[in-house]
């Protein structure tokens, strides 16, 4: 199975929904301008988006947990479907 590269999908796809959640609070809020992230420092970049108006912490880390187990869900299934011994086979 190839779990390296479910969580490194995950990891790209969760960033992502992070970035245009961040950017999603900052246009509803107004003109207090999108929080700032870095990637030196990602757990201060987690509480700056869990303390935004629009976040919630708990929110943001339920978003984060389903894309990861999604992302693994989809490996393993695409691992269980694939044809080899032992797997699928309708032989005699």
């Amino acid at each position: 199975m190839r779990l390296p590269a479910a969580l490194v999908t995950g990891t790209v796809v969760s960033l992502a929904v992070t970035a245009a959640w961040a950017w999603m609070s900052a246009l509803t809020i107004g003109s207090a301008g999108p929080p700032v992230l870095t990637w030196r420092h990602p757990a201060a970049s987690y509480l700056t988006l869990a303390a935004a108006p629009a976040g919630n912490g708990w929110e943001l880390l339920a978003v984060v947990a389903l894309i990861y187990a999604v992302c693994i869900f989809a490996v393993a299934w695409r691992h269980a479907r694939r044809p080899g011994p032992g797997r699928n086979d309708d032989g005699p």
